[in-house]
């Protein structure tokens, strides 16, 4: 709850306005003050000792550094001004020069497929769904005569593709890596609409199958904000005028004829590499979204790595979001105690130690080594049986910890010290025992 309420309303309040007060970001002393709200919210949710290094409980909860993060949000911002203003390269000076200080590809940011909302009100072609039903039973009765195309996007091996097949026609439209497949789908209908105005089809009834409802929903709506589906709309209009036109919903990858030669055609499209310019069509949204997200783990791996200190932490933690999730799924109790044994902050000897609590670090079980995580977690003899049962071997390392399932992890320290969690409330009772026996 606390990190939902980390990221879901106190970033967003902290980066209002980011395109005006980016530039104070580049400041040590802003720098500071981020890192510390960041830092009270980060020992909130893990419930970690004070003493654990920002570092690794960023990457633990794979949070960018809040003043990066700032920059990342006002590059979005600064990309929504140049979209609509028609800004060109050399007007990005001022707050806009974030766009040249974050390494975003530019052939994203170049073309976009973004525009002002347009109103379609008087639509002269028709968009049916039969349901899925009425195709079990053999589809929708056409009029006799109709001119039927199949039509399908796809995209393989990051490389996307559309398809159109009718009478006479099979083509195959490579696109390279930048477009979706609801734009794929949009580009194969698109192609329909331009074959049929190339064949200057007059007083006939055309009929347009897809398996896209994302993509028939947007060609059907009254309003519209991407370039190419309005494009494909006024085909669609200019091609309606001396022309029956309808476009139907077809159900995918269910042995309809049509439908499966149009979808070999798209993953042949997306089998083969784009020759010319790229991107192919103007880049959507959601690509944007994607690279964004792609260069904010990308940082988030390249901090941890350049981060000189936090040996132990270093050792067990590797960035990694699905990982996170998991770790976010623990009780508070237990995120506290899975985070101390990562990071080495925890009611180990070898650090209560470090901080003046105990004057002895050897390993309360084997007394052979010093006792730190690692040697609890992977390599102490004397609960070599116990790790066993919990990790499926006696001997471990570090990053088998880490792929762990961090439920399981937990347990096998309780189950080796059950009261692990009370050890540095109550004094270090059970780390003293030995003490106090000499």
């Amino acid at each position: 709850m606390i990190y939902w309420i980390y990221t879901a309303i106190v970033r967003p309040r902290v980066t209002y306005a980011s395109l005006i007060w980016w530039p104070k970001t580049n400041e040590k002393l802003a720098q500071k003050k981020l890192e510390k709200l960041q830092r009270l919210a980060s020992l909130s949710i893990t419930g970690a000792m004070r003493s654990t290094p920002t570092k690794a409980l960023d990457t633990l909860l794979f949070l960018l550094p809040l003043h990066q993060f700032v920059q990342l949000e006002a590059t979005k911002s600064a990309l929504k001004v140049k979209r609509t203003t028609n800004l060109f390269e050399g007007d990005l000076r001022g707050h806009l020069s974030i766009l040249k200080s974050i390494s975003i590809n530019s052939l994203i940011t170049s073309n976009s497929d973004w525009m002002s909302r347009r109103y379609n009100f008087e639509r002269t072609f028709e968009v049916i769904n039969p349901g899925r039903n009425l195709w079990t039973n053999g589809g929708p009765e056409l009029h006799p005569g109709s001119i039927v195309f199949y039509t399908d996007g796809s995209k393989l091996n990051d490389q996307v593709g559309a398809g159109v097949t009718g009478p006479g026609i099979n083509v195959s439209i490579p696109m390279g890596k930048w477009p979706t497949v609801f734009q794929a789908e949009i580009q194969a209908i698109l192609e329909c609409c331009n074959i049929c105005l190339r064949r200057n089809y007059r007083y006939s009834k055309i009929c347009i199958m897809s398996d896209s409802q994302a993509a028939l929903n947007a060609l059907k709506s009254a309003t519209c904000s991407s370039k190419l589906v309005w494009e494909c709309i006024l085909s669609l209009q200019q091609l309606a005028c001396r022309n029956q036109v309808k476009l139907f919903w077809v159900p995918g990858h269910c042995g309809i004829d049509g439908n499966e030669q149009a979808d070999m055609l798209a993953r042949l499209g997306s089998s083969h590499q784009f020759i010319g310019p790229e991107p192919f069509c103007g880049v959507s949204g959601c690509s944007l979204r994607m690279e964004f997200k792609t260069w904010e783990h990308e940082k988030i791996i390249s901090n941890w790595e350049n981060t000189t200190f936090a040996r132990q932490s270093k050792r067990f933690i590797k960035p990694n979001f699905s990982n996170t999730r998991k770790i976010l799924e623990l009780s508070k109790r237990d995120l506290s105690t899975f985070t101390g044994l990562l990071t080495g902050h925890c009611p180990s000897r070898y650090h209560m130690k470090l901080i003046g609590k105990l004057q002895d670090d050897v390993c309360r079980f084997c007394g052979i080594d010093t006792e730190d995580s690692e040697h609890l977690l992977c390599r102490c003899p004397a609960i070599a049986v116990k790790r066993i049962r919990f990790f499926d071997k006696g001997l471990i390392e570090p990053l088998d910890v880490w792929r762990t399932n961090p439920n399981t992890v937990v347990q096998f320290i309780r189950a080796v010290s059950p009261c692990w969690d009370q050890t540095h409330s109550q004094g270090l009772i059970i780390a003293n025992s030995s003490n106090t026996s000499t």
